[in-house]
């Protein structure tokens, strides 16, 4: 007799998605700032970032995502995707979706000037967002936060006129107790945030936001002091694993923090277009995010996260608390806030 099949990964515990009577916002349409919106293909493997050519580009599962999120009160997402994508995502998805440049080199040694080609294809695009990976797994291919060629990227772009940049420095706890125990190697998760620091610094005059709670939700004290120092310096609530796994168990503190600073905060998922992706995947991560951020509601999470170790006898999944934002602060990280930095 066969064992039964696994229950998929965006809904192990047979949540109803369409219960969303603890939802408590009504006001003007959700901007999701964290997005990858991409062209998909047949070829691309079913997990892991899509291939970005061959054959078959499509644009249907970025109008499957950007549909779940209409569902959700969603008017808005602001997606990165390569520049060759931007043209035939904008004639496809309209006003629906506006534009974050994300500017990498795939090697250490690759000349500078690959990312300044990256930069001038953006801007030409007229994307809204520029943005720096700088993940500890980077630093071997020379993707520090504040690398010189950066600084001269965030230096040409604000001279063209991009005032907004997005950053993602640092990592889960998680994973510096387990993938980067090699602190030669990676650094510890304080070290992360040098770099970040000199660029709030160099470019008071630009918006920064620190993509995943800024990288560090495990400690809302520190995400305090950045907020303290650097007038400039803003995070999103990407990440819905992390967040859901990180905030729910300092539901409180976390409160707190964004009462406290609520023009600090914008709305985002970090949801990723993949071509073997059913609805209800997009679905699940758009259910768990308001639930965190706009209701009191408790339970377990229903999706499966798998740097969630559970103690003998618990669930698999972690606890989902949500944190119960006032209506007015939650239309400042829903709404407001993305829209002032957007210029809309």
């Amino acid at each position: 007799m066969s064992a039964p099949p696994s229950p998929p990964e965006y809904n192990v515990t047979g949540q109803d998605y369409t219960d969303r009577r603890h939802f408590r916002y009504v006001g003007p349409p959700i901007i999701d700032i964290h997005a990858h919106v991409l062209l998909t293909r047949p070829g691309d493997p079913p997990t892991g970032p899509p291939l970005g050519t061959g054959p078959g580009a499509s644009a249907d599962q970025a109008a499957t995502m950007l549909d779940a999120a209409a569902d959700f009160g969603i008017g808005l997402t602001v997606g990165m995707a390569p520049g060759d994508d931007i043209p035939i995502l904008r004639a496809r998805l309209g006003d629906r979706l506006r534009f974050n440049g994300m500017i990498n080199k795939k090697a250490a040694d690759e000349p500078d000037d690959t990312a300044y080609r990256q930069l001038d294809r953006f801007l030409a695009e007229g994307v809204d967002i520029i943005k720096f990976w700088a993940a500890p797994r980077g630093r071997e291919r020379g993707l520090i936060v504040d690398a010189p060629w950066r600084i001269e990227c965030a230096r040409r772009a604000l001279a063209a006129g991009t005032r907004v940049f997005m950053v993602h420095v640092g990592d889960p706890d998680a994973w510096f107790r387990t993938l980067y125990t090699d602190a030669a190697k990676y650094g510890t998760k304080p070290d992360q945030y040098v770099g970040l620091e000199r660029l709030l610094q160099m470019f008071p005059e630009a918006a920064w936001i620190g993509a995943h709670m800024g990288g560090d939700p495990e400690h809302p004290d520190h995400l305090e002091t950045l907020f303290d120092k650097y007038p400039n310096f803003h995070v999103d609530t990407s990440a819905t694993k992390w967040q859901v796994r990180e905030v729910s168990p300092r539901a409180e503190a976390i409160r707190s923090l964004v009462c406290r600073h609520p023009t600090r905060f914008l709305f985002g998922v970090d949801l990723v277009t993949r071509h073997h992706l059913v609805p209800e995947h997009y679905v699940s991560r758009y259910w768990c995010q308001r639930t965190l951020w706009e209701s009191e509601w408790q339970g377990q999470s229903p999706v499966a996260d798998p740097d969630y170790t559970a103690e003998a006898g618990q669930p698999s999944t972690p606890f989902l608390r949500g944190v119960g934002l006032p209506p007015e602060v939650l239309e400042q990280v829903y709404h407001r806030n993305a829209r002032r930095l957007l210029n809309l």
